[in-house]
Order: C-alpha cells, then sequence, then structure tokens
C-alpha cells in the first residue's frame, strides 16, 4: 500500500537543538522522506535562523525542541517569538538504547529530532515570565538557607576546635544553638580574644557575613509576602493556607511551582510531576513496588513533606491556624479539615505498623498533594 504524501504547506518538520556555550547543533527529520539535514552556528539566535532560512522556505513548518539545560525557556520564548514553534524537552525522560556507545552533538541532536517526530518525548511546561521570576526569589531564597546553614556549622565546629563549646560550659546537652542566649555568649568570647589574633578575625568575619546573610534572607521573606498579596497569588495563597503546615511561604512555593492547576486533569498527574509516583518492577503474576520515583518537582516534594511534619499530632486548629483562616472561604476549610484527619488517621496507622517516621511523612505528603490539587482546582 502506497503512503500518502502530504501536501507541502501542512506537512510538519521536526527538528532538534543541541546547545552549549559556543554553537547550536541543529538536526531536522523529515517524516514523509525521511529526510536528514543537520547544521551547526554560533550560538545565537539570528545566526541559527539564517542558516534555518538556507534550508527551508517556511520556517513556521519546522517544530523545534531542546533539552532542558541552563538557558531554562529563555531560547523557547525568543524562537516563538520569531514564529517558529520551540518546545523545551525534559532530559531525564528521553528514551536511552544500552548499545549506544558513540556520542556526538550532531547524533544527539538526530536522535532527539527522530524522538520528538515519533512522540517519545516529555515536553515541559513553560512558565510565564512573571510566574518563573518569583520561582527564582524563592529558590534564590532557599539557595541563601543551605548556605546560611553550612555557615552556621562551621562556626559552632571552629569554636570547639579551639576549645570554645557553648553545651560544656552551660554543662547541658539540651540547649540549643543560635539563640539570643548563644549570639551573646559567641560575642563575649570573641570580645575576649587577643586583638590581632588570627581566630578572632576569623570568628568576626563569619559572624559579620552570617549576619549579613540573615539579613538578606529577612528581606526575601517580606519580598516574598508582599507577592502573596498581588492579585495573581492572592486567592491560591490565601486557600493553601488553610491546610495546617503550610504557611505563606510554603504557598508561594506551591503555586509558584504548580502554575496551571488545570493542565493536571487528575491528581495521580500532579503527584507524577512531583516525583511522588511509585517505583513498581512487576512481571510474571508478581508485584514488586519500591519507593517513590523522585523524578519530578524537587521543591514541590520538599515543600510538602515539610507541610507533613505536624501529621501525627492530633487534628486541632491552632491560634496560628485560625489567623491564616480569618480571609478564606469555608469550602476551603471543609477539604482542609478532612486533610487534617485523615492524614492523622493514616499517619498513626502506618506508625501501628512499625513504618519508619520519615516513610510515613512521604506518604501523608503524597495524599496531602491530592487535597492540594483539589483546592487549587476550586480556586481556578
Amino acid at each position: 500500500m502506497q503512503k500518502p504524501v502530504l501536501d507541502s504547506k501542512n506537512r510538519i518538520i521536526y527538528g532538534a537543538l543541541d546547545v552549549d556555550d559556543k554553537h547550536f547543533n541543529f538536526s531536522s527529520y523529515d517524516v514523509c522522506t525521511n529526510e536528514q539535514i543537520h547544521l551547526k552556528c554560533l550560538a545565537n539566535i539570528s545566526k541559527l535562523i539564517q542558516k534555518l532560512k538556507q534550508y527551508f522556505k517556511d520556517l513556521s513548518q519546522l517544530k523545534i525542541c531542546y533539552e532542558s539545560t541552563y538557558l531554562g525557556f529563555s531560547l523557547h520564548r525568543e524562537l516563538n517569538s520569531k514564529g517558529i514553534v520551540c518546545e523545551v524537552i525534559a532530559s531525564g525522560k528521553i528514551p536511552k538504547l544500552s548499545q549506544d556507545r558513540i556520542k556526538t552533538d550532531r547524533l544527539d541532536a538526530l536522535k532527539l529530532a527522530k524522538y520528538y517526530a515519533k512522540g517519545l518525548l516529555t515536553v515541559i511546561y513553560a512558565p510565564t515570565i512573571e510566574d518563573e521570576n518569583v520561582r527564582e526569589i524563592l529558590r534564590s531564597r532557599r539557595l541563601l538557607i543551605t548556605q546560611s546553614k553550612k555557615l552556621k556549622s562551621h562556626i559552632i565546629n571552629l569554636c570547639k576546635r579551639n576549645r570554645l563549646d557553648y553545651k560544656k560550659e552551660k554543662n547541658s546537652l539540651t540547649v540549643s544553638y543560635w539563640t539570643e542566649p548563644h549570639k551573646k555568649w559567641l560575642q563575649v568570647k570573641m570580645n575576649l580574644l587577643q586583638k590581632g589574633s588570627p581566630l578572632k578575625f576569623n570568628l568576626l568575619s563569619l559572624n559579620n557575613l552570617l549576619t549579613s546573610q540573615e539579613i538578606q534572607i529577612q528581606q526575601y521573606n517580606d519580598e516574598i509576602k508582599n507577592i502573596s498579596l498581588t492579585k495573581k497569588y492572592n486567592a491560591p495563597c490565601r486557600a493553601l493556607e488553610c491546610f495546617r503546615g503550610i504557611d505563606t511561604l510554603t504557598a508561594m512555593i506551591l503555586a509558584s511551582e504548580i502554575g496551571d492547576i488545570k493542565r493536571f486533569v487528575h491528581p495521580r498527574n500532579l503527584m507524577s510531576y512531583a516525583g511522588f509516583s511509585i517505583a513498581e518492577y512487576s512481571s510474571g503474576g508478581k508485584e514488586k513496588r519500591f519507593q517513590i520515583t523522585k523524578i519530578g518537582n524537587p521543591y514541590i516534594r520538599t515543600a510538602v513533606v515539610e507541610s507533613c511534619q505536624f501529621s501525627f499530632k492530633p487534628p486541632q486548629i491552632s491560634r496560628r491556624l485560625a489567623d491564616r483562616r480569618l480571609s478564606g472561604d469555608s469550602s476551603y476549610f471543609y477539604i482542609a479539615d478532612n486533610c487534617m484527619n485523615r492524614l492523622h488517621k493514616k499517619s498513626i496507622r502506618l506508625l501501628f505498623n512499625n513504618k519508619p517516621k520519615n516513610k510515613i511523612k512521604v506518604a501523608c505528603a503524597r495524599e496531602m498533594l491530592g487535597f492540594i490539587w483539589d483546592v487549587m482546582h476550586k480556586v481556578a
């Protein structure tokens, strides 16, 4: 049987870009004729378009993809603005063959183009520029928090190596670091050190750096709170704050990272997007299920797991939670209370079955994400 020949006006030519700092490697694949074209140019959009015009009369027939890289969605937006359809592909879900032993930029681009034409690639949802900038603020704050924790640990270890042990001096192992008494103790010890000593200079410099980071983190917190009050984020944030364990910061992480909730037609889709799918290896009538895959958005996954720290505690409305619910809707309260009761029952049941606490938190987080999906759909 003869293959149908598509009209040149309706034909779609699939292409793929292999991106690096210096060059763009482009390969195209025509499904109808199996024709392959490869070109290489400098890592510049205008140079790429000039090259494409030498091979293709109508650039609107092209459909291009590239792997998710450090460029993010900037290349995607620039090509779309020029009238070329471009999509970003999840690099972790590209099919890989065990017999592949040759890897070049040209072969990578051609392989990606063929997979793209056959529909074997997973397209990443492209957020708006506003959503992406808000995400960057939240992720930058997370980076500062991580750096601050490492710096605090470094200062404590430095003090111990120089026989400045706060817990031993207080003769108690239950006192906490970085409380107001500990900070005053550290300041006194630094003042007592000999002037001009390397240790004094080191501790003073590290303490000043830590203070500067704490000020920056507070500025990020204030900015995030202001963004949560804007028209776009106010409704979803107020709805998510009705849940126990979710404050303004966590609500902003979920709202910005999830984006358009309508693209998830079922809670399972959102769970998969966050990496909460269960790994399974079943064959020959035997079922084997393992831990979660963790193939998904780590920021959503971490935020929800941290929100389930209180799932073991009896369901109750704290004063802070009651204050957050002052401007909420009663329908959101109903879903949030059902979530709180269900997570408590689930955590207690798993605890009596001798499950590890961390596994219980992850199981509850997966359950909680289903309730979050329900609330955000009501807001949308």
